[in-house]
């Protein structure tokens, strides 16, 4: 961490209030890179999605649309706006909302659509783009998962009114913890600064109804550490090579995996760039390799050959008590009341023997012709047994 050092060294400002410095800088920085409006910097992602639900200023008790199978912080953080969520299916190749289960699932109460571009495909924005239009609904996007990921060639964070990136540890983009805000109307990104940048910066805001509640803001306090900042300014002078190679690496992967018996390769469409891959995710159908094989017993022999491979680790949000369960909080009772528009049958056949192969940045070729040739030795061992 030398930039950190060089920072400290030099004496740099250990908070930064008014967005000046090394946080300006990288606001600077990515509203370039990511080719969206005005960028803001937050703690977290969780902390910038809810800055972005307060922008919106919806009305209480009026509810957000949102796919069941994205990270809870998607959808989550509309609890402390005063808003509700509906959970509706996704696709079951991309696993990213569904365009007519969002159709199908719009009522009176319905103000706004959340989609998440899931471990880093993009979701099909011309229709979701199309339905928020025809029914005048906010739209907002989580590209935590893809930094740099493109649907027919236009950036993901371009389409809705917001739009908010993670800079937790395991994203492209890695502050520690932190989080990105943009959107290109002036008065969301000026609500957005008010719910979580008190004095400093607050004090800057050009609209005076606004501007008179900066001593306080909204009463939160998210700005992101100068530190974090560094950090992510020195990871994002070589994020579109490590994004690249890392396509590279796993489109190369798909290629290989495809011919493996017992192994689908995940879907990567041909009009979309799938920035980063999040995680890869290929699917096991253990049935091609033998009547009597198991997911279970074909990861167990990929684990024992080597593969970094396990299941994932979080589920669909219709299992979670916060989106099935009553709140036992009095300050949500009359607005937290998540339904669910399911079945979920897309969810379940996306995640149906779904397994996560750990590829870390700098594994090359060679490395990916290794876990190859473990998948092949696998379904070849397992299909023999089967024989016998």
């Amino acid at each position: 961490m030398s930039a950190v050092d060089r920072y400290l060294r030099d004496g740099g400002p250990l908070s930064v209030a008014d967005g000046t410095g090394v946080v300006g800088e990288l606001e600077r920085r990515m509203a370039d890179v990511l080719d969206v409006g005005d960028v803001l910097t937050f703690s977290s992602g969780t902390a910038a999605l809810h800055a972005g639900y307060l922008a919106l200023d919806l009305p209480r008790g009026s509810t957000v649309i949102g796919p069941v199978n994205t990270f809870h912080a998607s959808l989550s953080p509309a609890l402390h706006a005063g808003l509700n969520v509906v959970l509706v299916d996704v696709d079951p190749e991309t696993g990213t909302l569904c365009p007519r289960a969002l159709a199908e699932a719009i009522s009176d109460d319905t103000a706004c659509v959340t989609v998440s571009h899931h471990l880093g495909h993009p979701a099909e924005m011309d229709e979701i783009v199309a339905i928020c239009r025809e029914r005048r609904l906010r739209l907002v996007e989580d590209c935590s998962h893809a930094y740099l990921s493109a649907y027919k060639g236009r950036r993901v964070g371009s389409f809705g009114d917001l739009a908010v990136w993670s800079m937790q540890a395991r994203k492209r983009l890695c502050a520690g913890e932190g989080g990105l805000f943009a959107a290109r109307d002036r008065a969301l990104y000026e609500r957005a600064v008010l719910a979580g940048h008190y004095r400093g910066r607050s004090y800057q805001l050009q609209d005076a109804s606004l501007r008179a509640f900066a001593d306080t803001g909204l009463g939160l306090k998210y700005r992101l550490h100068p530190l974090g900042a560094v950090i992510a300014l020195a990871e994002s002078e070589d994020l579109a090579a490590r994004v690249a190679h890392r396509d590279e690496v796993l489109r190369y992967f798909s290629d290989r995996l495809s011919s493996v018996a017992g192994v689908r390769p995940p879907v990567a469409r041909e009009d979309v760039t799938v920035g980063g891959w999040f995680s890869y995710r290929p699917r096991l159908v253990p049935s091609e390799v033998g009547p009597d094989v198991t997911a279970e017993q074909y990861l167990a022999e990929l684990q024992a050959a080597g593969v970094p491979a396990h299941y994932p680790s979080i589920g669909s949000l219709d299992q979670m008590a916060l989106f099935s369960r009553p709140v036992p909080l009095r300050a949500v009772e009359g607005s937290w009341r998540p339904r669910l528009r399911g079945p979920f049958d897309g969810d379940r056949a996306f995640d149906q023997n779904k397994i996560s192969v750990t590829v870390r940045d700098d594994d090359d070729l060679g490395v990916i012709d290794g876990y190859v040739q473990a998948f092949a030795a696998v379904s070849r061992r397992l299909s023999t047994q089967g024989a016998r």
